[in-house]
């Protein structure tokens, strides 16, 4: 090979370095700007904000993935080849990342079928919280406490969900104990003069009291009225101190457990 030979072979190859460096940018600045469209006539439909993430970046990957697969055929490298290579690289990267794999699954899931969203409240995995974050790989949840809990989208989907936002109406069981010597139709009814008290208790429907069970120290009362969900969880505790006045006022007692001893003699 000589001097010319070697001179037009530089050429060549920085020529098409050339070449494949302006594609590459070219994909990432395209990729970029497809991203950012999308972000922005986002608020335009009625996609969420988890949607408008996941197509932000199948698109960035993909233009990216096209022009890097565009970059080898202009090098010399045969695509049919490539891609064969890739989809066996892919078949090696899926069974080792096969849970990292699994949490992204279970995202599209959650953004195509939205069993909860941003600003939802649920329960999953033994947490229950305000949805901070949906992403990709993992879900956010500000619990009561104002703890945040990070959660692998995978277990969210194995382990079930509550959505505590979805029926914007819920019922919020209330347990009270009596004495077996007490009226309990007077119980009965100061539950049910506390509970249509309240203006957070709906009316449709209606609020129940009943006997649950009789337990071994008193009579067991259920009272279940339903609330908004902005009010569930915040009812109970103002509904419990009223009733724990009104029945000292009215003389009924409110039990605690007991055990009766027999003491036995012995014949020996």
């Amino acid at each position: 090979m000589n001097t010319q030979d070697i001179q037009a072979l530089a050429v060549t190859i920085a020529i098409r370095l050339g070449i494949v460096i302006l594609i590459l940018l070219l994909g990432w600045w395209l990729g970029r700007f497809i991203r950012r469209r999308i972000k922005l006539y986002a608020p335009r439909t009625s996609l969420s904000q988890s949607m408008v993430n996941l197509f932000g970046f199948i698109a960035y990957y993909g233009i990216l993935l096209v022009a890097i697969l565009i970059s080898l055929a202009v090098i010399g490298v045969p695509l049919a080849s490539t891609i064969a290579s890739m989809g066996a690289l892919l078949v090696v990267v899926g069974i080792a990342l096969r849970t990292t794999l699994a949490d992204l699954a279970s995202a599209i899931i959650i953004y195509i079928y939205q069993p909860f969203k941003v600003g939802d409240t649920i329960e999953t995995t033994g947490v229950r919280g305000k949805v901070l974050e949906i992403q990709l790989f993992y879900t956010v949840i500000q619990t009561s406490d104002n703890r945040m809990v990070t959660i692998y989208n995978s277990r969210i989907q194995f382990s079930g969900i509550v959505n505590l936002s979805a029926p914007h109406v819920l019922r919020d069981d209330l347990i009270f104990n009596i004495s077996y010597q007490d009226d309990l139709q007077r119980a009965k009814q100061i539950l049910e003069e506390i509970l249509s008290a309240d203006p957070r208790v709906l009316t449709d429907p209606p609020c129940k009291v009943s006997v649950q069970e009789l337990g071994p120290s008193g009579v067991v009362l259920a009272a279940m009225p339903y609330v908004k969900f902005e009010h569930y969880g915040s009812i109970a505790p103002d509904i419990k101190e009223r009733v724990k006045l009104r029945f000292e006022a009215e003389g009924i007692s409110i039990p605690f457990p007991q055990q009766e001893v027999h003491p036995v003699q012995s014949n020996s």
